[in-house]
């Protein structure tokens, strides 16, 4: 009988596998007017990234574990898609007018045109400022009607798999209390009204949705945006807690609502690789992470970055440049010892620099006549070398106006472990850090940090 029974689970282990046989789907697309390399699609715990041939084509095959929602990057540009197994996608988008023209073929198509008709009509109708700027009522309005013209879209592409449906109606609700969470700070910025409070009760409207449900983080982007908004809102509003940091309370607030694992794990090591700072909160953010059983190569890239910005505290020699200064020669940091250097580490094509510049003018009008030099250093590629010249002289920066000399790879940029722009950073007389994160000029706290000092 064992033997017997020893046979038959063999042949059924056969047989399950035989039923396994993984269903690979292939996309493919055209891209005209192309800049990106790849086509790069992530979601449901998968990754993928396929090269865009010089005429702008591309085409491979995925395995996917899960149908569902998710993202397809294009160079710069995003876009949700839908994908199931088995099933193939063609996709044909003109870079220059992405949302616009993408035009889907395939087993998916309708689904995927009807997505595309979805989010192109959010961005033509839906005015985030105008929304936000509405009264409680007229906001909640507004968004009851909004997605009464996505169902208009919706039945006139006549879409008819259940299981998609069953997914868009979960989406759609993670859609709009994103919005729900965000009213209250985006409002209070829109209209000017700092203080800003929402009415008791306004939360009422999100108390059905899990805010502890791993299982969705892992199959929807948007449920990940909803965390990261939901737990964003909870330290606004902790007033409890107003000497400790907002990285510190976030990371706290994550770590005691959520167990430990994937979810957990995957919203504080996204946080943290912009909210790990060289300051004071290090130690303490580092550790609480540290403590709360992360993934192991999640961990040790994190370590490695804790240990980067260890090195460029306040108080240590900070590191130094020697680049081309705009009015000839180079200019060194070494060159400016006996005053506090505040250093703009910026680039032609960031939209945050250039909305910087009026105040850092305005910044370098009123400490002028003190012992503040201001720096500018440039990390456009070198093939932009020439607008940023002409920026320069177009736009009348003042202060020392450098380019660095390998962009992104510059060793100060490096040194400073720069992961985004635009970072200020303010150096004391003797070359030392005061703040290798320091506030933008637009932020009063500049003054609050700078003032003491001189």
């Amino acid at each position: 009988m064992k033997k017997i029974s020893l046979a038959l689970l063999v042949l059924v282990a056969i047989a399950c596998k035989q039923d396994e046989k993984p269903q690979y789907s292939v996309i493919s697309g055209t891209v005209e007017n192309n800049t990106g390399e790849t086509v790069f699609i992530r979601g449901n715990d998968f990754e993928f990234r396929t090269p865009i041939s010089e005429k702008g084509t591309f085409l491979d095959t995925l395995h996917i574990l899960k149908d569902g929602f998710y993202e397809m990057y294009v160079g710069r540009e995003r876009t949700s898609i839908y994908l199931e197994k088995g099933k193939n996608l063609s996709v044909t988008l003109d870079a220059n007018e992405f949302d616009e023209t993408l035009n889907y073929s395939g087993d998916m198509a309708n689904i995927n045109n009807f997505l595309a008709a979805k989010y192109l009509w959010n961005e033509q109708n839906l005015d985030y400022k105008e929304i936000f700027s509405m009264p409680e009522d007229d906001f909640k309005k507004a968004l009851s009607a909004n997605q009464k013209s996505i169902d208009s879209i919706y039945e006139v592409k006549k879409v008819s798999n259940e299981n998609f449906k069953k997914k868009l109606s979960e989406e759609d609700i993670y859609s709009r209390a994103i919005l729900i969470e965000n009213y209250e700070n985006a409002h209070g910025f829109y209209t000017g009204e700092a203080n800003f409070k929402v009415t008791d009760g306004f939360y009422d409207a999100l108390k059905n949705i899990n805010y502890k449900d791993t299982l969705a983080y892992r199959n929807s982007t948007a449920y990940q945006s909803l965390l990261d908004a939901h737990f964003n809102r909870l330290v606004r509003e902790d007033t409890s807690s107003s000497a400790t940091s907002e990285n510190i309370l976030f990371l706290k607030k994550v770590d005691e609502d959520l167990p430990n694992g994937y979810a957990k794990d995957k919203i504080m090591s996204s946080y943290l690789q912009f909210g790990l700072k060289p300051d004071e909160t290090l130690d303490e953010a580092y550790s609480i992470y540290k403590n709360s059983e992360p993934n192991s190569e999640n961990l040790a890239k994190l370590t490695e970055r804790y240990n980067k910005l260890k090195t460029i505290t306040k108080g240590k020699p900070s590191p130094t440049f020697n680049y081309e200064n705009h009015k000839g020669g180079t200019t060194s940091l070494e060159s400016l010892k006996g005053k506090y250097v505040y250093i703009d580490v910026w680039a032609t094509w960031c939209g945050p620099c250039l909305r910087e510049i009026p105040a850092l003018k305005e910044f370098e009008k009123e400490y002028e006549n003190k012992n503040v030099q201001v720096v500018s250093i440039s990390i456009d590629e070198a093939k932009d070398y020439d607008k940023w010249k002409s920026m320069v002289t177009e736009k009348q920066l003042g202060g020392i106006q450098l380019m660095a000399d390998n962009n992104w790879k510059s060793a100060f940029v490096e040194d400073y472990a720069i992961m985004g722009i635009p970072r200020f950073i303010l150096v004391d007389p003797q070359g030392n850090i005061v703040s290798a994160d320091a506030p933008r000029p637009s932020d009063p706290n500049l003054k609050v940090l700078l003032d003491p000092l001189l």
